[in-house]
């Protein structure tokens, strides 16, 4: 009688064991994707302001304006710097 409640107690056990283990390698890998999923939106998002920046620049570096709307607002921007030299032109 003893025999057969140690082989089920430790049949219960490795089951135990077993299940937490899947639950621990479950766990780990989700993480492990929501991270990589965290760093490719991030990195995204980093071109996207990069990439923004920068056709702003291209678009206002000859003295011209230009519109940005962001939802509803819009605005119309220039380089300042533009305004300095025609000042400087003008005297």
């Amino acid at each position: 009688m003893d025999m057969n409640k140690q082989k089920i107690t430790i049949v219960a056990l490795s089951v135990a064991l077993f299940v937490s283990a899947q639950y621990i390698i479950y766990e780990k890998i989700t993480e492990s994707r929501q991270q990589e999923l965290a760093n490719a939106y991030q990195g995204g998002y980093k071109n996207g302001l990069t990439d923004a920046a920068v056709a702003v620049y291209k678009q206002t570096e000859n003295c011209q304006t230009t519109t940005v709307t962001i939802g509803n607002l819009t605005k119309t921007i220039f380089d300042v710097s533009c305004l300095k030299a025609e000042k400087n032109m003008t005297r």
